[in-house]
């Protein structure tokens, strides 16, 4: 097999420097950068090293078997076996390779692989707390948060002045509109109030002084029937209960927009100003606390 192989090399160039690069191309060396794993992988078909960057610890083996796959067609099989034979998942979690050696076996050529390890410390969780707090204390300082923090305080607050400036007309304006819509309000509810106390007077003095309980008695099953079937309308129209709260609620809306209309009243845009006022209140509010020290966009 060797004389066969040093014949086709000499007869063909190609073939030679496709098996010096094999050979040199023939193990698989990982590195840590920047919280990314580099693996780099020989291709069979293509005989050269390829790196590959993954997350240690949101990717699977079989996430890394498919992007193997997906890079270098001629690989048929790829697996994963730790330093017992015992074959690793699909589904098993990427940073288990680097607990122990493991053997990646691409089609039928085996690497023996010596991963290096995630965490090399011989500190105690305690002080390893310690040194991840003072490096965040150190990275917060580093990056002047405490100034940014300070200045996009500062810009919302201007941006909820001048969105409370926008809107203040708008709000009296409102304002004096939803008055003017309760008030009318209470006037229905009263008027209401009036015509049935008048229709139960009329129905007494024509039950009790006028006619009899015999003769009245139709006419007041077809006002029942009629405030029922009133009702029913009602609820077919609106989708809603006939409560007093709701009926309330729409009659002051109807009134409300109706106002609107005849002040030429930009609603619209009114929303779209307490909407924008109550998100700049809550990111400065989240700004302001210090257990949620989080940026809200603007």
């Amino acid at each position: 097999m060797l004389f066969q192989r040093i014949l086709l090399t000499k007869y063909n160039p190609s073939r030679y420097f496709q098996f010096i690069r094999l050979v040199a191309t023939s193990s698989i060396q990982i590195e840590f950068k920047d919280g990314l794993a580099n693996i780099a992988v020989p291709l069979p078909s293509r005989g050269e090293s390829c790196v590959f960057q993954l997350k240690p610890f949101n990717t699977t083996v079989g996430d890394f078997i498919d992007i193997l796959q997906k890079e270098d067609r001629g690989i048929d099989r790829a697996a994963i076996y730790l330093s017992d034979g015992s074959r690793l998942s699909r589904n098993s979690p990427f940073e288990l390779i680097f607990e122990e050696p493991f053997t990646l076996r691409i089609n039928e050529t085996s690497y023996n692989v010596e991963p290096p390890t995630l965490f090399t410390s011989n500190k105690s969780a305690r002080d390893m707390l310690s040194d991840i707090s003072n490096s965040v204390t150190k990275l917060y300082h580093d990056l002047r948060l405490n100034q940014y923090v300070m200045y996009r305080e500062l810009e919302l607050e201007k941006q909820l002045e001048y969105l409370r400036e926008t809107a203040q007309p708008l709000n009296e304006l409102h304002h004096q509109l939803a008055n003017k819509a309760i008030r009318r309000l209470k006037w229905i509810q009263w008027s209401i109030f009036a015509a049935m106390s008048f229709q139960t007077g009329i129905l007494f003095r024509l039950i009790w002084i006028d006619y009899s309980w015999d003769i009245m008695e139709p006419f007041t099953y077809f006002i029942s029937y009629s405030a029922v079937f009133m009702g029913y309308c009602y609820y077919i129209l609106r989708r809603n209960d006939m409560k007093y709260m709701n009926m309330s609620d729409y009659f002051y809306l109807k009134i409300l927009h109706r106002l609107l209309r005849k002040k030429n009243f930009d609603l619209p845009r009114y929303n779209a100003l307490k909407n924008e006022i109550m998100m700049v209140e809550h990111d400065l509010q989240r700004l302001k606390d210090p257990l949620d020290r989080i940026i809200g966009t603007s």
